[in-house]
């Protein structure tokens, strides 16, 4: 386990951020997920000339100093602002469940 030094507050199991071992704002970050290409909401923007815009979301364990830990989504539409919110671990088993039932839904596995 990594511990920060200025602090002495042992990072989490899955921290890899090498940056919050000497600093008192103590950030824990994990690796990155996959990036998801978001197909679908492709239709709701504009070509470049270049072509495609990006489209794409990761999740990303974090805990910041004195917060418990959650779930980081990173959303990125094109070229507008990212999108970030912060989950408790329960929101983003709810939210996947969610997900799931609704792709069966639409997939008519359900």
């Amino acid at each position: 386990m990594n511990t920060n030094e200025t602090t002495g507050t042992d990072c989490a199991p899955w921290c890899t951020n090498e940056d919050a071992r000497g600093r008192t704002d103590h950030t824990c970050i994990g690796d990155n997920s996959d990036c998801i290409e978001l197909t679908a909401a492709l239709d709701y923007l504009t070509l470049d000339d270049d072509g495609v815009e990006s489209s794409f979301c990761f999740i990303t364990p974090v805990q910041e100093a004195d917060r418990r830990p959650g779930v980081s989504m990173t959303w990125e539409v094109g070229h507008h602002p990212e999108f970030r919110p912060r989950l408790t671990p329960e929101e983003a088993r709810r939210i996947a469940a969610e997900l799931v039932a609704t792709a069966d839904l639409v997939d008519g596995r359900r």
